[in-house]
């Protein structure tokens, strides 16, 4: 399943929805229509524009469902030509181990969700991954206990904002350094090519060694070249990047509050 997908864009809501529908309907199995409307579910929770649960179409959860079962993640039925579904045990781990990996996503509204989902299920998704088998080697007790670790969960997540903040704030201070090279330089009767150079040695952008700073000058209409080095980079950081920080110190500081939250509920720890 291709990452670039509606699903894979919404993997950690699938992902928790399937495990949902796995849950409501454990005895006779979980259809399509279940796992689309848990995600739907999930996603209304946290979402405060309309949901983008119906992007989600059947043709692409019925794929993600066919690749957990050719995974061997997933055993299908059929009850009267309709698809029937069940998790197996290394299906529930699975799911669980892509929904609290760190990297899915620094969307406040995701991560919190996935701490919610953790809390409010810790102790149901245990005794589902438990009654998959006879046998529950000590392995995977602790592999299930690993990713059933709130406090771990938000100090990774934690770790991985703080760093984000810190990639924005270098790249805040880079537009700033560079708009005032720019003035500077120009101001000192420096040729235009030179500004460039000088701009691409001390402070080159993030997809530079994709397309150096020069070659992207070039491409850019002359009339507009000195305004993107000077006022373009000062607008970027004031209306994307700023904002942005301020919205990651925020997410930041609620998931330090949510931490010291399960602290206060462990006292041995």
């Amino acid at each position: 399943m291709s990452t670039a997908s509606t699903v894979g864009r919404l993997e950690i809501f699938v992902g928790s929805a399937t495990l949902a529908a796995h849950a409501s309907f454990i005895e006779e199995g979980f259809r399509l229509r279940d796992v689309r409307f848990f995600t739907e579910l999930f996603l209304n929770w946290t979402e405060a524009h309309q949901s983008s649960g119906s992007a989600l179409q059947n043709t692409q959860l019925a794929r993600y469902l066919g690749d957990l079962v050719e995974a061997g993640f997933a055993r299908q039925t059929a009850k009267k030509k309709v698809p029937f579904f069940r998790l197996t045990r290394l299906g529930l781990l699975e799911l669980l181990a892509r929904i609290v990996s760190v990297r899915a996503s620094l969307q406040p509204s995701a991560t919190l969700f996935r701490v919610c989902f953790l809390k409010s299920y810790k102790s149901r998704l245990e005794a589902l991954v438990a009654r998959e088998g006879a046998h529950f080697p000590h392995s995977l007790k602790l592999e299930l206990s690993a990713l059933l670790d709130i406090r771990a969960l938000l100090e990774a997540q934690i770790r991985e904002t703080e760093a984000a903040i810190g990639r924005i704030e270098r790249r805040i201070e880079d537009a700033r350094s560079t708009s005032a090279l720019t003035k500077n330089l120009l101001a000192a009767r420096a040729p235009f090519s030179q500004v460039v150079e000088e701009v691409e040695t001390r402070y080159p952008y993030e997809l530079n060694s994709t397309k150096p700073l020069q070659e992207l000058i070039a491409s850019i209409a002359p009339d507009q070249r000195q305004w993107e080095l000077e006022e373009g980079n000062v607008i970027r950081a004031k209306t994307i990047w700023e904002p942005q920080r301020a919205l990651l110190r925020e997410l930041l500081r609620q998931l330090k509050t949510l931490a010291a939250a399960e602290d206060s509920r462990e006292p041995s720890r």
